[in-house]
């Protein structure tokens, strides 16, 4: 493909304006107050309900129940980033989830019982985010959403303290490891160690295939329990496979810093590959300096950096050109068994939005909690222990397809996933389909975002043997596995 050079001007909007927030504040999308459901969100009514698990209720008033559980209702909290840098991403993750909620609740809600999602904006900030759990914890039985990694890892305190459960929007390794969260966090998907082992090895198969030789490559993440958890990933996988690491950027990419002196050694050393760790807005600037200034190699990172966004700016053909994205989940409009009922679900409730890739996390994130709750009902148990028992012991919590299923039984290495899928920005097939017009009542066949899917369920060699017994990275010790 012929590639289109970028203007530096407009690298630094991307900033305010592909993702749909910044780092500031702001969001292209109204946010939710404090409520069961948005005003604007009808409830689909004519959708079938998720499939519930095969056990059943009591009655009611047989029912045990604590904190966050009354006779008519069930209500959870949601600590989700609405303004901040990955609001972008996250309003629609949190609008899934108050619409797969209404569906639950037109359908006779679980155990007699209507549940109700209270949502607080945390706008991506550790300190905000632990005073909007204080503000709510006491009035929810668990956490169906915990938006960020250092977010979610200063509350395991409080959560041990209030003995509630917690599922992060977060892919961090320590999730999966009761001996770091004291089982009270329940993660989906790969988590970012085991992602980037995943993509190391599969791009240096491709590289390798194109071109007869190994790739050199650089990384570049944010600090912390999200950036430097997927470099651990990725550079033990590097030193298995031989890879020249010729910039090693990580910890480099620091909210609201400028970001120049990353671009200029990303031209300087001229890797094959760039893997990021980063918000969507920070892979903007970054990507678009290195390749208005012509380089031309290719990047790939953790899934949070890419939001199918970034096709509506002039950074769009270079995406397509350069860039490969994983998932934890499939692409908006994916031929997989629960896609039409997302889709149906989610126009029924959205008709003047436009599809997201995000949607999917969401709708997950709903119907891991539902699983959840329907077998603590069924085992006589909706306290906040048998909240947590529940997820402990539930056999499998199953997806659809828009997921790998998911149980947290026995050892970490045992159940943590290891699979990942990989897509493509399509630029053209976004744009054919309407580009950021798009709405989900208008679009032919759901519309689509421009992603892709490459490769479902990738697993490399090193990913699969990899003996994963805690995360791979922490705050003090630093990268736990070598490499």
């Amino acid at each position: 493909m012929a590639r289109k050079l970028i203007t530096l001007a407009f690298v630094f909007a991307l900033v305010a304006a592909a993702c749909g927030g910044t780092d500031e504040g702001g969001t292209t999308t109204a946010a939710p107050a404090t409520t069961a459901a948005p005003a604007t969100t009808a409830p689909p009514g004519t959708t079938a309900a998720p499939a519930p698990t095969t056990t059943i209720a009591p009655p009611a008033e047989e029912i045990a129940t604590d904190i966050g559980v009354s006779d008519d209702e069930i209500r959870i909290g949601l600590l989700a980033d609405l303004t901040g840098p990955f609001s972008g991403l996250t309003v629609d993750i949190v609008d899934a989830q108050l619409a797969y909620w209404d569906i639950v609740n037109a359908n006779g809600g679980i155990a007699g019982r209507t549940v109700v999602p209270v949502v607080e904006d945390t706008a991506y900030d550790v300190v905000q985010h632990g005073e909007k759990y204080t503000k709510i914890v006491d009035d929810v039985v668990a956490f169906s959403n915990s938006t960020g990694s250092p977010h979610t890892a200063s509350l395991l305190p409080s959560l041990a303290e209030d003995n509630v459960l917690a599922i992060p929007l977060s892919w961090y390794s320590g999730w999966a490891d009761p001996a770091f969260d004291g089982g009270l966090t329940f993660e989906q998907g790969t988590n970012y160690c085991l992602e980037a082992m995943n993509m190391a090895e599969w791009l240096a198969a491709k590289h390798e295939t194109d071109t007869g030789a190994l790739p050199t490559v650089a990384i570049v993440t944010r600090p912390g329990d999200y950036g430097q958890d997927a470099a651990a990933g990725f550079k033990h996988a590097a030193a298995e496979l031989g890879l020249e690491i010729v910039y090693d950027g990580e910890g480099q990419i620091v909210r609201g810093a400028d970001l120049t002196p990353i671009i200029g050694q990303i031209l300087q050393t001229n890797p094959d590959w760039v893997f990021v760790t980063s918000a969507p807005s920070e892979l903007g600037q970054i990507m678009g300096g290195a390749v208005s200034q012509g380089f031309t190699g290719q990047w790939t990172g953790s899934g949070p950096s890419y939001d199918f966004r970034l096709l509506d700016s002039e950074l769009a053909p270079a995406l397509q050109g350069f860039y490969w994205n994983t998932g934890y989940y499939v692409p908006w409009g994916t031929d997989v068994p629960g896609m039409a009922e997302i889709q149906e679900a989610l126009t029924a409730a959205y008709p003047d939005r436009r599809p997201s890739d995000a949607f999917i996390i969401g709708w997950t994130e709903a119907r891991q909690m539902e699983q959840i709750l329907r077998l603590a009902a069924a085992n006589g148990d909706l306290t906040r222990q048998g909240v947590i028992d529940a997820a402990n012991s539930i056999e499998t919590i199953l997806l659809d397809g828009a997921g790998p299923d998911l149980n947290y039984r026995g050892e970490p290495g045992d159940y943590v996933i290891r699979e990942i899928d990989i897509f493509k920005p399509s630029a053209e097939a976004y744009a054919a389909a309407g580009g950021a017009d798009q709405t989900l009542s208008g679009a032919a066949d759901g519309g689509t975002t421009g992603s892709q899917l490459v490769e479902k369920s990738y697993v490399g060699d090193i990913a699969a043997s990899f003996e994963f017994t805690g995360a791979c990275w922490t705050e003090g010790e630093g990268n736990t596995i070598g490499g």
